[in-house]
C-alpha cells in the first residue's frame, strides 16, 4: 500500500499465477483507506512497451497512464463522469514525477470520441497536445510535464549561444 497524496491509496494488484507478465504495473487506487466508494484501476507502464512510442519522440523515461472505473460504475463506460478520477490525477503525477526524476512526460490516450475521459484528463492536469492513429483505433494524446521543465522557455532569444 502505497499513499500519493490528497487521501490517495495504491495496493498493487496481483496478476493471477500463469498469466503472462505484461509491460504495464496495475494498481487499485481508492480514497484514504479504501473503504470508500470509488475505486480505479491504475495501469502505468514506459511510453517506449506501448503504441504511443510511435506518436512523438518520447523520453525513455515517460510514462502512460490509464485509468478505469472499478465497482458499481464499471462499465458505464471509461470515468463516465467521475470527479474523483480527475482528483486522483492531480494527486497520482506528481507522485510518478517524485518516484523517477528523470520522467520528463506522464501521458494518455483515451479514444477520440470518449469525450468525458478527455474531459477527465483536462480537470486532472493533463494537456490536449494532438490526435494519433493507433493499430486498435484513433486517441487524442494528453500529456503533462514537471514544472521545472515545463516552466522552461523554448524562445531562442533565451538559449544559450
Amino acid at each position: 500500500m502505497t499513499a500519493i497524496g490528497d487521501g490517495w491509496v495504491l495496493r498493487p494488484v496481483d496478476e493471477p499465477l500463469g498469466a503472462r507478465r505484461s509491460a504495464a504495473n496495475g494498481y487499485t487506487a481508492s480514497p484514504g483507506d479504501g473503504a470508500g466508494p470509488e475505486e480505479f484501476l491504475v495501469r502505468v507502464q514506459h511510453v517506449r512497451h506501448h503504441p504511443l512510442r510511435a506518436c512523438y519522440p518520447y523520453g525513455a523515461h515517460d510514462l502512460v497512464v490509464r485509468l478505469d472505473e472499478r465497482g458499481d460504475r464499471a462499465g458505464r463506460g471509461p470515468l463516465h463522469g467521475s470527479e474523483s478520477a480527475s482528483a486522483l490525477l492531480r494527486a497520482l503525477v506528481p507522485a510518478l514525477f517524485a518516484a523517477d526524476a528523470r520522467c520528463r512526460r506522464v501521458v494518455a490516450a483515451p479514444d477520440e470520441h470518449d469525450l468525458e475521459a478527455q474531459r477527465v484528463l483536462a480537470a486532472g492536469g493533463l494537456r490536449r497536445i494532438t490526435e494519433a492513429d493507433l493499430p486498435d483505433g484513433s486517441v487524442v494524446l494528453f500529456a503533462v510535464e514537471p514544472p521545472d521543465i515545463a516552466e522552461l522557455s523554448t524562445a531562442l532569444d533565451d538559449m544559450p549561444h
